[in-house]
């Protein structure tokens, strides 16, 4: 009976912080554009640490620029902050955080043993660390899979639009992070890149993808709007701009309550920036299928082609035209090789990068949303005019970190390497002392988040030591992890149907029109408790993490299997009384009493989120 009040315990403060969460959300309107994302992981950090208790480290010691500039300012507007992270709780969240991974029980009890003050650094860099040598195949780690998935969600690799061209750019894209290929070169081979056929060519994907089908299929791509939307897609993804709204009207009279920059910009502009493609042209040489060449006999962009997604053009000047300098292409220079020199070289690429790594890392951009820079509102010397405010969080951080970035010849692990080792990103998400709303964009502590829909589903078959076998489709390979896939697509078969569902009510980006999305819901909540995907791997079976356990050779004590679950699950060791409840479990009911715990543990909310 007390592992059953210990249950109803843990389900009634996880339908609590869940509901608190989901309804919050729901029914609270920011008074400000840039404002929701703060506010939902200031509450959301509020509820999870008030049911999950855990101490921190007083001592924050300053290893890097980006805590000499946090901690100056914290210190000079005597805001206050948490203090360092345990070990426990950092470890697990390092191992999320660059490997999508929970940590295995082994590494845990190895970490938490270790007394080597540079531990953590060491462990940052043995995670990711990929070694060449000669051998027959490439080789994989954990975190060459995360972050060629975080590639492939940011760049929108799918087959619904690149059919079997999304294995080789996903390929292409692994292969550059494996060879740490400087990214100012990544995007530039994506930019200017050529092919007769985007299933034979990795980087010709990129711009393929934004392709636009006339009114019928049979009538080819519509060339105008295919510009338009690489021009787009480029600004966005590599300026942290979003044309969407002047591609079909001047930002004037439309944008000065949302992007106050925008708001001078006209259309005129996009599509003078699209013509820096409007030599290229995309159509299927071999079929109606999603195999397409990308060839340079492009006609130049015509203001009379008729859009199938916009509105009728009018009369402009269309010469190629760099929208944040003005430049021109140079005489004979290839206009996309034009584009992709100004685009890379200009200052807001390295912020606009540096800024997409921070958000990933810290759960909320030094601009956010990360790709939506209002560019009228990023000098503190030059602000903006009432009742605008500069955008940044931290403008100083924000330039430091570009221009680290191109120092290190935009070097991406070295600016994740930046970020993780500085006490800023090791701070505790558990604050004493009253919390003010105003602290959060400070960074004065740890943001909880909720694991994505791909670490959550991950998380669950680690920790039962149930994996379904995911095949990639297009190849012969398999894969055990949500994570090592390509895209969702790999998860189309019927016997992963429960995986996929599971993985949709979670927000998975399904790489179209939508992005992956982290917000809570009591739909959730009843999944986590009763969908086939969860019960099919906490039930006791041969090799099943819980049936090796209790079958162990030399038997292990009941004691001994709690602490292994909760390291498993929840990469920490039981308290007093939690192992006291559940050890008493084990004794009277065994396997059953392990599924039980098992349920429970998936169900907790240090299991779903991380902090």
């Amino acid at each position: 009976m007390k592992f059953l009040f210990l249950l109803a315990a843990v389900m009634l403060l996880w339908l609590g912080v869940m509901s608190a969460a989901w309804s919050r959300e729901h029914h609270e309107h920011p008074l400000k554009v840039e404002e929701p994302k703060l506010k939902r992981l200031n509450r959301l950090t509020d509820e999870v640490t008030r049911v999950v208790g855990q101490e921190s480290n007083s001592s924050v010691p300053r290893r890097n620029y980006v805590d000499e500039l946090i901690f100056a300012k914290i210190e000079k507007n005597k805001i206050p902050y948490a203090g360092l992270a345990t070990d426990a709780e950092f470890l697990r969240r390092i191992h999320l955080d660059l490997t999508g991974r929970l940590p295995e029980p082994e590494a845990i009890r190895r970490f938490l043993a270790d007394k080597d003050p540079n531990k953590r650094d060491k462990l940052v860099e043995e995670l990711m660390t990929t070694k060449i040598s000669l051998q027959l195949q490439k080789p994989r780690t954990p975190f060459l899979d995360r972050w060629s998935y975080f590639l492939g969600e940011l760049f929108r690799n799918g087959m619904a639009h690149l059919g079997n061209g999304r294995n080789v750019f996903h390929d292409y894209l692994y292969d550059a992070l494996l060879l740490n290929v400087p990214y100012n070169q990544l995007a530039t081979e994506l930019i200017t890149a050529k092919t007769r056929s985007n299933w034979q060519d990795g980087p010709s994907n990129f711009l393929v993808r934004d392709h636009v089908d006339g009114v019928f299929d049979f009538e080819g791509i519509n060339n105008e709007d295919t510009y338009d939307e690489m021009a787009i897609t480029t600004a966005k993804l590599f300026l942290g701009v979003d044309l969407e709204c002047v591609s079909c009207h001047n930002g004037e009279h439309h944008l000065e309550k949302i992007n106050l920059g925008l708001s001078k910009v006209k259309r005129a502009s996009l599509w003078r920036q699209a013509s820096f493609f409007s030599k290229t042209r995309v159509y299927r040489p071999y079929s109606i299928s999603q195999e397409f060449a990308l060839v340079e006999d492009g006609k130049g962009y015509d203001l009379k082609s008729k859009s199938v997604v916009r509105m009728e053009r009018q009369d402009a000047d269309v010469t190629p035209e760099f929208l944040l300098t003005g430049e021109k292409p140079q005489p004979n220079e290839n206009w996309r090789a034009a584009y992709a020199r100004m685009l890379t070289s200009h200052p807001q690429f390295a912020k606009a990068t540096v800024n997409v790594i921070w958000a990933e890392l810290m759960g909320v951009g030094i601009v956010d949303p990360p790709l939506e820079f209002d560019l009228a509102r990023q000098d503190p010397q030059n602000p903006p005019p009432a009742p605008w405010t500069i955008q940044p969080a931290h403008p100083e951080l924000l330039d430091a970190l570009a221009k680290d970035f191109v120092a290190h010849n935009y070097d991406l692990r070295h600016v994740i390497r930046v970020i993780v080792t500085s006490s800023a990103y090791q701070l505790s998400s558990h604050f004493k002392g009253a919390w003010k709303e105003q602290y959060a964009s400070y960074f004065a502590r740890r943001f909880v988040r909720r694991l994505t829909a791909e670490e959550l589903c991950d998380a669950i078959q680690q920790a039962s030591g149930v994996f379904s076998q995911i095949p990639i489709a297009g190849t012969t390979l398999k894969v055990q992890r949500v994570m090592e896939t390509r895209s969702p697509e790999d998860l189309a078969g019927a016997e992963l149907h429960p995986m996929l569902s599971f993985l949709t009510s979670f927000g998975q980006n399904n790489r179209d029109k939508g992005d992956k999305d982290r917000n809570s819901s009591m739909v959730q909540t009843s999944i986590l408790m009763n969908s086939k995907f969860v019960k099919d791997r906490i039930r006791v079976t041969e090799n099943s993490r819980m049936g090796k356990l209790l079958n162990s050779n030399p038997p292990l004590s009941n004691e001994e299997i709690v602490d292994e679950m909760f390291l498993a699950f929840l990469s920490r060791f039981p308290d007093p009384k939690e192992k006291k409840v559940t050890v008493a479990a084990l004794e009277k009911y065994h396997s059953q009493g392990l599924e039980d715990l098992a349920w429970s543990l998936v169900n907790r909310p240090d299991f779903l989120f991380y902090y």
